[in-house]
């Protein structure tokens, strides 16, 4: 009798109302909970996986800023102590043989001033450079996703723009 009820009972339709799932078999409800249970699981291990993941992304870009940092800060001491020891000495010494040539002191001067701009440019740049390394973009972009679930369209969007 217990499996001729079962046969009779209808199936159910995405159209019944939510008082048609009380009148599934037992055996059923526990299949679909036990299945909802499963992927809760994977759905929380993958949810820890992510988070591991940005932590690592975290301490790399913790290392990368502080390697970009110290750089940067070898570059400014570099520079200050350059311009005034070696690229000091070496001005001076073409503006004395560039007034030997020209025997003009605009000339040089102007020769003198365009060589210390460059350098000074280049100088500029490379400390930009080395600045831009620093930040936690990677590990943003990372939590921005594991918080906030962009859809794929915007994910496929954020990877052309960088």
């Amino acid at each position: 009798m217990h499996y001729r009820e079962r046969s009779e009972a209808p199936a159910q339709h995405p159209e019944q109302p939510a008082s048609a799932a009380l009148t599934q078999d037992p055996e059923q409800i526990l299949a679909q909970l036990t299945h909802l249970a499963a992927i809760g699981q994977s759905v929380k291990q993958a949810w820890r996986t992510q988070l591991k993941l940005t932590q690592q992304i975290a301490t790399a870009e913790w290392q990368l800023s502080g390697r970009s940092l110290t750089l940067a800060a070898a570059l400014v001491v570099c520079f200050g102590a350059g311009l005034i020891l070696l690229w000091g000495s070496s001005l001076m010494l073409l503006g004395y043989l560039l007034f030997q040539l020209s025997s003009s002191i605009l000339v040089t001067a102007l020769a003198l001033v365009l060589l210390q701009s460059g350098l000074l440019l280049w100088c500029w740049r490379s400390l930009g450079y080395l600045l831009s390394q620093v930040g936690f973009s990677k590990t943003l972009a990372q939590l921005g996703l594991l918080f906030f679930a962009a859809k794929p369209e915007e994910q496929h969007a954020d990877t052309k723009t960088r």
